[in-house]
């Protein structure tokens, strides 16, 4: 071996002796930078929000900020929400978490979902009723209606109310005159009861002279009169159960009925006065008595028909003699 081959040999065995430790140390380095930048990739994971100039980390769902960071940003300080009482569904910097929504059984709803930390409580209808207007936005469910001869074409859901089946075409126009000729024979009866028994009095040209209407006359004293101050007598005079078919018979709806029964759950009394306020309204304030009377009477309810007159009569005549006693001179 010349000199020149053995000097060759020693600068390739010193290079590779000083070329290795750089590289080990190159790699320490590019580990170490690694590390932290996947450390910082991980802190502040669901976000973050500025406070007085500086990024501070969102605090997770199911919980809300108590304080502020102020060294970095993840040395704020969060805490869980209230079980089964209070949630937050979304990382956030609130100072509290939201209520959990409380499904009322007086409003006939119940429990689909309970709520958790993370999520609102879901409502439902109980069993039998109905709330058209979704989820979210209803507060309080009605019962479904009850399908009779007609037989049900939609039933009850959650969302929407029953409906029942139109009578057949042909069904309706056979009952249509049944009761067609059902009113006319006993109108003939009628006509021929009276004839007989001298109720009718045939004038010179052999027409029928007009009877007179006691109905109209027992009318008079009711017309004109305001119902407001008579209501609460009235309402206890006609129960619950004539009021409402009162209502239904004047072309309230159902929903409308039943809402009167959602405000005031344990009072018969205090329902049955909601609805008749409401009846007043509908029927006008100075016409309603008279409508009042003439309907019980069609409902077959003549002894509260009369109950109510003598109610109406006697406050009206109270109310008389008082102003009459007050314009009196002494």
């Amino acid at each position: 071996m010349n000199k020149y081959t053995f000097l060759y040999s020693l600068c390739i065995l010193c290079t590779v002796r000083l070329t290795t430790p750089l590289k080990a140390e190159r790699s320490s380095q590019d580990i170490l930078i690694t590390s932290k930048l996947r450390t910082k990739r991980q802190s502040c994971q669901d976000g973050t929000y500025q406070h007085e100039g500086m990024a501070c980390c969102l605090c997770a769902a199911g919980q809300h900020l108590e304080r502020h960071c102020s060294v970095s940003p993840e040395d704020g300080t969060c805490v869980n929400c209230e079980k089964d009482r209070t949630y937050n569904s979304d990382p956030n910097s609130l100072d509290s978490c939201e209520p959990c929504t409380s499904c009322n059984p007086k409003a006939n709803l119940e429990v689909e979902d309970r709520c958790t930390i993370f999520k609102d409580s879901v409502c439902r209808c109980q069993q039998g009723h109905y709330c058209n207007k979704g989820k979210e936005h209803c507060r309080a469910c009605y019962p479904c209606t009850t399908c009779r001869e007609e037989g049900i074409k939609v039933a009850c859901t959650a969302t929407n109310n029953t409906i029942c089946n139109a009578f057949k075409e042909q069904g309706s126009n056979l009952a249509a005159v049944l009761v067609l000729t059902t009113v006319l024979l006993v109108a003939l009866i009628v006509i021929f009861c009276l004839w007989k028994n001298n109720k009718y009095c045939f004038g010179p040209n052999g027409g029928l002279t007009e009877l007179p209407n006691r109905s109209l006359e027992e009318m008079q004293p009711l017309r004109g009169v305001d119902l407001r101050p008579h209501l609460p007598d009235i309402a206890k005079t006609l129960g619950w159960k004539d009021m409402k078919q009162l209502a239904e018979g004047s072309g309230m709806t159902h929903t409308d009925i039943e809402s009167h029964q959602l405000n005031f759950p344990n009072d018969s009394q205090e329902q049955c006065s909601s609805l008749l306020r409401a009846w007043v309204e509908k029927e006008g304030m100075t016409t309603a008595s008279e409508t009042l009377v003439q309907t019980l009477r069609r409902m077959k309810k003549k002894v509260k028909a009369e109950d109510i007159m003598a109610i109406i009569s006697n406050k009206e005549d109270a109310i008389t003699r008082k102003n009459s006693g007050s314009d009196a001179v002494p």
